[in-house]
Order: C-alpha cells, then structure tokens, then sequence
C-alpha cells in the first residue's frame, strides 16, 4: 500500500499532474520523474504500473519489489507465484512468493530462493554458518576470561594492558553480533530480527561499527607498540584519551555517516547486498587504511629487532626465528591476517571454497588468538594467576597443627603478594 499510494500521491505532486493530456510524456518519462520525486528505483514503479493493468480488487497481496530488483505483481490469496531466479545462478530454476489466505506475502516479505541455490553453494553456505556461531561462541567465552582476569589483577593495570582490554571488548561486541546475525540461521524460528526493518537496519549499523572498532583499537595497539620500540614517544605517559577516541570514536563517526547515507539512497529491506554498493566504501576504505598503517608499523618493528639481533652477535638462524615468531604473535594483534581476505577469488571453484572457509575461520577466531597470545600465555598474567593460587593454597590448605608454626611464613607471603 506505501508504494501504490506514494506513486499515487507522486503523480498529482508538482506544479502539474505528470499525467496531463496537456504534456504528452511517455510511459519510460513517467517513470522517471516518479523515481526521481519518491526516492524509488525505478523497477519499483515499473513494477506498480504492471500491477495497475491487473486492476484487482478486495483482498490481494500488493506488487513488492525484492533485493533483485525482481518484480512480484499483486496475486490473489492462497498461491504461490513463480519467477525465473535472478542472474546470480543457472536458469531454468525459479523463485517462489506465496500469498497466504489473509493477503500478506509469506516468509516476511521475503523470495524463496532455495531452488535458486546450487547444492554445493548452500552446503558451503552450512558449513560458513556453522564455522562462524561455534568459533563466535568459542571466542566470546575465552574473551570474557580475558577481560575478567585484566580487570581483576590490580598489578596489571597500565596503558599496554588497558589498550589490550579495549581491544578484547570490542572483540567481545563483534562476536556477540556475528552470533546474534547467525543464530536465526542455525535455530530457523519463524520470527527474527530481520522481520523488523529498523531493527534489522540497527543490527547491520553495529555490526559494521564492531568491525570498525576492532579494526582500529588494532590500529592503536600498532600505533603504542611501534611508538614504544621505535620513537619512544610514549616512555613517560600515552595519550590513552586520543587512543580512546581513535578505538571507539573515529569508528562511530563513520558508521554514522555511513547509515545516514544509506538512510537516504538505500530503500532495500535491511539495507540487502549493501556491500555492493559504491557506499560501502565509506567503510571499506578506514578498513583497509588502519591495516595498510598497521602493515607498515610491523615491517619497521621487525626491522628494528633484527638490527638489534645482529648488534648482539646472535647466530643468524636463531635471529631469523626470533623474527618469525615475533611476526606471526603481532599479525593477529595487529589484524594483518584481515589483509588476505580482502579480495577473493571468482573462480567459482575448490579455490573459492577454500577461501571462504578460510576466511570464515580466521574472522570468527581472531579473538581466540589474540585472548590466548595475549592473556592466557602472557607472562604477566600467568604470574599473577600462580600468585593467587599460592595465596589460596595458603589459606585453605594449611594443616590444622601447622597452623601455628607456619602463621609468621604465611603472613608474610600473604602481604608480599596482596598487590596480586
């Protein structure tokens, strides 16, 4: 009913009816100028002028326009239409809507593309879904032992590790979302957020800003690193405010400019196939900019340790290790392994399989690295972790004729490691 009664209302908008006997304007014309005035793509009225040759009445299911741009004309309740599937696929297939009994398109309004989909895309399609919620999961638990134990031990509280928590949280945001966009997916309920349009529309801004934001508290953990070990800039005191402002503010500068376009040139339910749009460019492009700097703060850390390897006269296999290892720990800290993935192979093949696959498991897992690396194999926090099981051995495990003899030992190791 929006799009018939907004092209409706179009048509008597302006200084004259766009229908006037005096204009003499095609039907192509018409459309055009009906597309300018209400934002609409063109297919959309194109499809409206289609279902007024219908001229039905009472109750029917109105033309709607899908995310191909496929025009599904007004049908009468209780059947289900067909239409060729769109370019994507093969031919010969077809794409269904049904109208049920109350005149309201099933599914939520959406194309049933199933007979669209070859069987080996939607098996790879189960498996990327399946990769993403169990790895997601995986990464939120461990990141929420991270965070806890970060926060938790007071010796640990300095700039390296406060970056270290911010970064973890906002992996902790992007795994909440990748699991809250997946799990419709996995369960199949009749009702999800994607029946919502704004909601849905809300869920697609945060996940891009979670995106954004694990990229660029990467950014300021490449930033302090190459800083400390090559300019020494920051030997007294790092500007933590600009660093919070570049984590999460910089990030949500962008996703709003990028929703608010979206908003005005962007009429597809939940903004669908956004990522082929030139605007996702506004995304895109910080995206790949934080990494590229990133890629450059590691080329120069690496220089700069191997100078220092060779200074100390160490033989050139262990400095080629120690360079190694010392690169492969930072790429995940510094999101470099999100560089492989940013164009991917089109040859419809075992190639492309093993990309997406790869990708799936990299993305989805990257906070599991970096929890691991950076907190559950850091010397530090492993310190402090026996620290505190000394303390409650102490305490609980003391034996009862012991008790006495050993209050003075006991006391003492208690006050030394309190701080812990």
């Amino acid at each position: 009913m929006i799009l018939k009664r907004a092209i409706e209302d179009g048509a008597e908008y302006g200084e004259s009816n766009i229908y006037s006997a005096n204009i003499n304007r095609t039907e192509e014309e018409i459309i055009q100028i009906l597309s300018h005035r209400l934002n609409f793509t063109e297919a959309a009225v194109r499809c409206f002028f289609r279902t007024r040759e219908t001229n039905m009445t009472g109750v029917y299911c109105e033309a709607a326009i899908d995310e191909y741009d496929s025009c599904w004309l007004a049908t009468e309740p209780n059947r289900t239409i067909y239409l060729p599937c769109p370019n994507f696929n093969q031919t010969g297939r077809f794409a269904s809507r049904y109208c049920d009994v109350n005149g309201t398109w099933s599914n939520g309004g959406f194309t049933n593309f199933e007979e669209c989909i070859l069987q080996e895309d939607l098996s790879l399609a189960m498996i990327m879904r399946d990769i993403y919620f169990v790895t997601s999961i995986v990464s939120l638990v461990l990141l929420c032992i991270a965070l806890t134990i970060f926060l938790y031990f007071k010796s640990l509280h300095c700039t390296r590790i406060s970056i270290h928590k911010n970064l973890v949280s906002s992996f902790i945001i992007r795994s909440v979302l990748i699991i809250v966009v997946v799990e419709p997916y996995i369960f199949h309920r009749e009702t999800t957020y994607r029946d919502v349009d704004w909601l849905c529309k809300v869920i697609t801004v945060l996940v891009n800003y979670a995106v954004l934001a694990n990229i660029f508290w990467m950014f300021v953990e490449g930033l302090f690193l190459h800083n400390r070990i090559v300019v020494a800039v920051f030997s007294t005191e790092a500007p933590f405010r600009l660093f919070f402002l570049l984590g999460w503010g910089v990030p949500a500068v962008i996703a709003v400019v990028w929703a608010m376009v979206n908003h005005v040139v962007n009429e597809a339910h939940c903004w669908d196939h956004y990522s082929k749009s030139p605007f996702y460019y506004i995304i895109i492009v910080p995206f790949i900019i934080a990494l590229s700097v990133n890629l450059i703060f590691l080329i120069n850390i690496i220089r700069i340790l191997v100078t220092k390897l060779r200074a100390n006269n160490s033989v050139e296999s262990a400095q080629i290790r120690k360079a190694i290892k010392a690169t492969i720990v930072l790429m995940p800290l510094l999101g470099l392994t999100n560089l492989l993935f940013v164009m991917g192979p089109e040859d419809k093949g075992g190639l492309q399989v093993a990309y997406h696959v790869t990708n799936a498991i990299l993305q989805s897992s990257q906070g599991s690295f970096v929890a691991i690396l950076y907190c559950f194999m850091n010397g530090e926090v492993r310190n402090c972790i026996k620290q505190k099981w000394y303390r409650f051995k102490i305490r609980h495990n003391l034996k009862p004729g012991g008790r006495r003899r050993s209050s003075r030992t006991s006391s003492f190791f208690l006050s030394q490691t309190e701080q812990y």
